[in-house]
């Protein structure tokens, strides 16, 4: 049996979570909870280094006893087994039967890693024949969001505001040129407000039939929100947050809403999301706050880019 492949990204606290437990809850398909595999173990090479080194009995108790492959319930000398009998890179391998086994007797299997929006050519390399759904959202909605998600609050606001930069250019230049027609857009507001016009849409276009279970979608993001993650991610049990837009508002301060609508045009252009037209007068130290981090912001996106890609296209090679 044929099985269809998708796989959601976008800047951190954009809605991927939601989309994930929306087609989770779909009868035919099945998502992985959250593994980041390709980030972490693909792209570093880890699994295969240990198994050159050490053998296969390494190899297997690295990936046993990572806590985030173990979220999979899925049998990692099994996996290396058929791995190795599928042959390629092992890493890449291995991603490949997780998704064959979770599959089971679905016609479609779905992954989701935000940040690998970073890393479309490499997942391009290994499942080329994969959908990949950029999910968008206000970026002064995201920045207020990853101000008060537990993971990354204590993160500066100039690094928050650079990633969804960066990501944000990454995804909706790579994306399509390496997937073609196989790369789809959700924009995060509009699933809100009409949900299962964006999620017919989107299924047709996957040639994957809507189903109206898509929107009670609370059992399914429970097999997938772990406790950890409970207090960033609750809002994905339901029900939907059908007000769940602009908050900035109220939550961003003056600077940090005039630096994300300096540094992050592209993505409100694409979104068509309305600029703050309030007048601002701000202070000396906020003035230079918000000069500084649009300067160093600006000055280290493409450099970013352009080493990200190096690294990426160099593990590309060596498979």
């Amino acid at each position: 049996m044929t099985i269809s492949k998708l796989f959601i990204v976008g800047v951190g606290r954009s809605g991927t979570s939601l989309v994930q437990s929306m087609f989770a809850a779909h009868p035919k398909v099945s998502c992985l909870p959250e593994t980041s595999f390709i980030r972490r173990m693909v792209f570093t090479n880890q699994l295969n280094t240990i198994y050159q080194k050490h053998g296969v009995h390494a190899a297997s108790k690295v990936l046993t006893e990572d806590e985030y492959f173990a979220r999979t319930g899925l049998d990692a000398s099994n996996l290396l087994v058929l791995a190795q009998e599928s042959g390629g890179p092992l890493d890449a391998a291995v991603y490949r039967e997780m998704l064959f086994s979770y599959a089971q007797d679905m016609n479609w299997v779905g992954d989701k890693d935000p940040r690998a929006v970073e890393f479309l050519p490499l997942l391009a390399e290994i499942l080329p024949d994969t959908h990949v759904i950029h999910v968008f959202r206000d970026p002064r909605d995201v920045l207020a969001s990853k101000k008060k998600a537990a993971w990354s609050q204590k993160s500066h606001v100039w690094k928050h505001v650079f990633a969804n930069r960066v990501q944000f250019s990454i995804g909706t230049k790579l994306g399509p040129k390496l997937f073609g027609n196989n790369y789809h857009e959700i924009c995060y507001e509009e699933l809100l407000s009409s949900p299962e016009k964006v999620l017919f849409n989107l299924c047709r276009k996957l040639g994957l039939g809507y189903d109206k279970r898509m929107l009670s979608f609370d059992k399914a993001a429970e097999r997938l929100v772990t406790d950890k993650e409970m207090s960033w991610k609750k809002e994905t049990l339901g029900p939907l947050l059908t007000k769940n837009t602009q908050k900035w508002i109220n939550e961003l301060h003056p600077r940090e809403i005039l630096l994300v609508e300096k540094c992050c045009g592209q993505a409100i252009a694409h979104g068509g999301y309305i600029k703050d037209h309030r007048n601002y007068r701000l202070n000396l130290k906020n003035w230079l706050w918000l000069q500084t981090g649009r300067i160093l912001i600006t000055l280290a996106t493409r450099p970013y880019i352009l080493y990200r890609n190096f690294r990426i296209n160099q593990t590309c090679r060596a498979m």
